[in-house]
């Protein structure tokens, strides 16, 4: 207990630490890259450009000053660069605006400039890498490692961004099943909502350029939380309570069918194509030096804390708590749970509200990490979280935050050491030989007979 709380304590400090890390860059770092290469194209004729600075312009929004020097003109010049919008509005990329050290660039100039060449990332970059410029970093420890042991570092935080996805879901499907021994074949389409619930908040932010960075990331993680749930609730409701004491096969049937008509209703409702959204934070964090610096961005930093506090707050929740206590009374023996005053079916939707909260995290990462959201990404995704969850063992809810980590680890490495086109095929085998050497999972527990029915003891 002391060593979980102390665990927590350490999270909270990192999460707190990166979010003052997030507040350290005035310049958007997007804009920061496309007025570096405006410098390349409106300074004196094949001169190489060294940049002296990227700095905020004073007294005009989302505007950024680039100066810099050429070798044949001794005077520091200067170009600045306006923007239609701030982080996370549309405009974010659309230069409205360019004055440089000859005067301001007229509309027809502008225009030219934005259809061959700002339109165009690969030529963008190229202008960029032209230029001594490196995108802002931040450095965090000055410790040098082998160019190996730097890799390997570098894969790690690749293990953990990873696991952040597939831990939050495969406790969510423990927390199912531990409870009603019944697998929700659904839930993906519950974590994709919650992706599409993280998408709504971050356009709802953008009509609201006031709000402030920390509060768009809150008001992102509540419409994913509060969709997810509601529509976990929902599916408790109409479906799971109903089913609870059905056959296996009709829930299995009606999860499906479920989770086929929730993908239909997200491909009519969103659309067929996926959703790409604007890097957030994405300043590089540079954790070691070297020949192979690590780095991690500060939104990826940012999921890994705040999947660790909120996987740990589960578990405690879980271990402690009246309604965890209610969980693991309906979960051994639903019967006696009612005699001693406890409510099935208020427990049971409670977990759903809980499982389906924690779902709207893997649709979090998967829009905030991995910049996409696709109205078909529930199926692979629910999939890998519940092989996850028997992994670690069936209806065990530290077993499964292990699961999800090992099965982020076997992905990882593999795809980084060896060839990656069959990474898929080794690691199932390898899961394969796992369950062949213990069937019920990494932390699971095979089931007895007492007084003639079968006992829980995971």
């Amino acid at each position: 207990m002391m060593g979980a709380a102390r665990t927590a304590i350490v999270v909270a400090l990192l999460f707190c630490a990166t979010a003052l890390l997030s507040a350290c860059s005035d310049v958007d770092r997007q804009q920061a890259r496309i007025c570096v290469a405006v410098a390349t194209a409106v300074a004196p004729e094949n001169q190489k450009v060294t940049i002296q600075s990227v700095i905020p312009l004073v007294g005009v929004s989302h505007a950024v000053r680039v100066n810099y020097s050429v070798p044949k003109m001794p005077l520091p010049l200067y170009v600045d660069c306006a923007f239609g919008g701030g982080t996370l509005e549309t405009g974010r990329r659309d230069v409205i605006g360019v004055r440089g050290y000859d005067g301001v660039l007229s509309e027809r100039q502008l225009l030219t400039m934005y259809r061959w060449f700002l339109s165009q990332d690969a030529a963008v970059d190229r202008a960029v890498a032209e230029t001594n410029w490196q995108p802002p970093t931040l450095q965090v420890f000055s410790w040098a490692p082998a160019k190996s042991v730097g890799f390997a570092l570098q894969q790690l935080t690749n293990i953990l961004n990873l696991a952040a996805l597939y831990s939050p879901l495969a406790l969510a499907f423990a927390l199912i099943y531990g409870l009603i021994r019944r697998i929700n074949m659904a839930f993906g389409q519950i974590a994709v909502i919650g992706g599409y619930g993280a998408i709504f908040g971050i356009v709802a932010a953008a009509s609201m350029p006031s709000l402030g960075l920390a509060a768009t990331i809150g008001l992102t993680l509540a419409c994913a939380v509060a969709l997810a749930a509601l529509w976990g609730w929902l599916v408790g409701r109409t479906v799971v309570l109903p089913l609870i004491n059905r056959p296996d096969r009709a829930f299995i049937i009606a999860t499906i069918g479920l989770g086929v008509a929730l993908s239909e209703m997200l491909r009519l409702t969103q659309g067929a194509r996926e959703i790409w959204i604007d890097p957030i934070l994405e300043t590089p964090v540079l954790l070691t030096g070297g020949a192979f610096p690590v780095v991690i961005t500060e939104m990826r930093l940012l999921i890994i804390a705040v999947s660790a506090l909120v996987l740990a707050a589960v578990l405690i929740l879980m271990r402690i708590t009246p309604f965890g206590r209610a969980w693991r009374a309906v979960a051994d023996d639903g019967v006696m749970a009612r005699l001693s005053g406890i409510n099935p079916a208020l427990v049971t939707t409670g977990t759903l509200v809980l499982a389906s909260a924690l779902a709207a995290g893997g649709g979090v990462v998967l829009a905030l990490s991995y910049g996409t959201i696709n109205f078909s990404m529930g199926l692979i995704v629910g999939l890998k979280a519940l092989l996850a969850s028997l992994v670690g063992g069936a209806g065990s809810l530290l077993g499964a935050v292990l699961g999800g980590l090992l099965i982020a680890t076997l992905e990882t490495l593999w795809s980084a050491y060896f060839d990656s086109s069959s990474r898929d095929i080794v690691v199932l085998s390898a899961l394969t030989l796992l369950f062949l050497l213990r069937p019920d999972g990494l932390l699971g527990r095979s089931a007895v007979l007492e007084e003639g029915r079968g006992t829980r003891l995971s």
